[in-house]
Formats: structure tokens, sequence, C-alpha cells
């Protein structure tokens, strides 16, 4: 029985969440032993699937602010379940310092996997920065491999040095292309569902944060109901701006033509009722959310803040942050009829974005040569 620690910060309903989710349930887990741990663990439509699946939870200290705290019940827990690989998926650098307390435990394949290309804005991001950039001068050094969803996520997560002597494999944020692949019936059905049987439905899917930049898309969504007023703006996802998001789409008289759908565990089936998904992110490590909505058949409008690999077919496409929402309203206007055949999936796929592929890959990895790296 090989035995993987699989960290990750804070356990919900996001896109590492997600990515893992898509990974796991693709993989043989026969002969492994998979444990999720993570400083904190909230409700996750993607739990319970999980642990039919045999996969294990663990929570260190319910904070993600409590990092001496989370430190020392990691040590605890790599002395007691004594592992044999440690995959950390990280946004920010400082969880790597759990790879030298794994390499003093006898970890031999130790996993530093960037998930992201930037902090949140905040009044303490530059103090988060200079303790993210000393971290991972410190601990990324002793990784075996190191793993990013994107060149940009690699070269954010770890020092240049490092890259140039080891170098970094891409692992495309897999998806399960069949469960995706654009169902016209389904569309109908769920559309009459929501009362959208006439209307221009634009969407995005995420957690509603800074980051996400929901706001902007509000900006833009009025725009594009002050031209089409059948037009509805679909929001799929639950966030610390919630509240905020509703009192703008009310100052605004929106709140008719808005849906906060909330979370679900079958995003597809609302992303084949939508005509246009719109991601305007401040930062992404990748965007799986956009990535997602090209095999649903899509048409996609991503920020230039969205990294190249994102753009995985002929569906998407960018426009800058800085363009004035004028524009962004008429670039979503403009893709309204977009057609949509079922075979969007496929361009998807050849990009890398295969589920399959992705978890038979870090199989691999996780099964891989017992003596691969140096305690």
């Amino acid at each position: 029985m090989k035995k993987v620690c699989v960290y990750c910060q804070t356990w919900e309903s996001g896109g590492i969440e997600s990515f893992l989710n898509n990974v796991l349930q693709h993989m043989d887990l026969s002969g492994l032993q998979i444990d999720i741990v993570a400083d904190v663990l909230k409700k996750s439509v993607f739990t319970e699937p999980l642990r039919r699946r045999g996969v294990r939870f663990f929570e260190l200290s319910g904070s993600p602010r409590a990092v001496i705290q989370n430190y020392r019940r990691m040590a605890k827990l790599l002395r007691e379940q004594d592992y044999d690989v440690l995959h950390l998926n990280v946004f920010q650098a400082l969880p790597l310092a759990f790879l030298p307390l794994a390499k003093e435990n006898g970890i031999l394949r130790r996993i530093a996997h960037s998930h992201n290309t930037m902090l949140r804005s905040s009044r303490t991001r530059p103090l988060k920065l200079g303790v993210h950039r000393l971290a991972k001068r410190l601990f990324a050094k002793d990784a075996t491999d190191l793993w990013a969803c994107s060149g940009a996520a690699a070269e954010f997560m770890f020092p240049s040095a490092l890259l140039r002597e080891k170098g970094y494999r891409f692992i495309p944020n897999g998806i399960d292309l069949h469960r995706f692949r654009f169902d016209a019936a389904e569309r109908e059905k769920v559309r009459k569902q929501l009362h959208l049987e006439q209307s221009f439905v634009i969407g995005n899917v995420g957690r509603f944060c800074v980051q996400k930049n929901q706001g902007f898309l509000l900006d833009v969504f009025a725009q594009v109901h002050a031209q089409d007023t059948s037009a509805r703006l679909l929001l799929v996802g639950e966030g610390e701006t919630l509240a905020e998001l509703k009192e703008s789409a009310e100052q605004r008289a929106l709140s008719g033509a808005v849906i906060f759908y909330g979370t679900t565990p079958h995003v597809e089936r609302l992303l084949w009722a939508m005509d246009v998904f719109v991601f305007p992110s401040i930062f992404e490590g990748l965007g799986i959310a956009a990535i997602e909505a090209q095999a649903a058949g899509l048409p996609v409008i991503c920020s230039d803040s969205v990294p190249q690999e994102a753009l995985a077919s002929s569906l998407a496409r960018q426009v800058p942050l800085t363009a004035p929402v004028e524009l962004w309203a008429q670039s979503v206007l403009a893709l309204e009829k977009t057609p949509r055949t079922g075979g969007e999936a496929e361009q998807v796929c050849a990009a890398g974005f295969d589920a399959v592929a992705a978890a038979s890959q870090i199989e691999a990895f996780y099964r891989g040569d017992p003596n691969h790296g140096r305690a």
C-alpha cells in the first residue's frame, strides 16, 4: 500500500479542490491510500464522493492563520502515518515549509505543485509577498519534483535558479471531457427550470472574491442589459463578496436579471444553459472554470491576466482588463449567437486537458520507484 498525503490550505469547492477531485475520481486507487490534509476543512461538494472512494480527510488547526499550530500538527501526522509521497497543492509559498519536514521524516517523493500566479489584493499583500518570496527561497529546494499548472505559476512559486536547475513539469488541470460535452436537450431542460428560455445568458463560475472580479462583471453586464433586456447573468459559486455583489445588483436595478445560483456538483448543466462565459479574473494560476466552459462548447472571454494555457480552443479569447467596460460588453454581445455542436470538447482534449490522462500521469508518480529522490 502506497500512502499519499495530498495537502491544500483550505478544502472547500474551489479550483484546487476541483482539480484534485477530477484527478482522484479518474485514478485507480487500488493499492493507494490517499489522505487529503488541509489547514481547514469546509463544506465542499467534492468531499462525500471522494470519501466513498476511500479518500480520508484530516484537518490541521482549523485556520490557515495558525501557522505554527499547522506546522506542529503536520509534523505529528507525518510521523504517525509514514507516507511515501507528499503532494503539496499551494497558491503561496509558506506551506512549502512542509517539504523539509517531510524530508526529515524520510518521505522520498516530495511534490511542490503551484496553482497560482499572484496573491489577492489587500492592505497586507506587500508583507505577504515578502513572506512568500522568503519561503520559496528557503524551502522549495527540498522538493524532489516541481509541478505547475502554467509557466507563470511555476515562475511565481519557485526560485528562478531552481527552475533552471530542475525544470518543472506542466500538469494540465484535467477535466472529465465526456461529462462536459454539450448536450442540447439538457440545455433546454435547465433553461426551462431557470425560466431562461428566451434569455441571452452570460455566465461565470468561481468563488465570489476580489480575485475573480465578479464586481467588474456586473459593470459589463449592466452595459449588456442596457442593449439587450433579455440578458441574464448566471453566477455560480459562493464566497466573501456575495453580499456586496447582491447589493450592487440591487443598486443597479438588476436584481431580477442576476441569478446567484450557489454551488453545485453538476456545473456542466449550468454551462450548457449559458450562451457566453465571461472570466475577468485579476489573476489566475490557470483558470479551470474557463477550460470547463470551453469543453461545454461555450465561447469564452477571459481577461489578459488568465494564462495562455487556459485558451485551450478556438472558443476562447482575451480582452485586457484595462479595456473600457463598453468594449467588454460589445465583445459579449458579438458572441450571442455562437453555435455549439458538441465537438468542442475534442479541441480541449487535444490541448491536453483530459482528466483521464492527467490522472494516469499523477498516479504513475504516486506509484513510482520508491527510491525516487533522496531522503
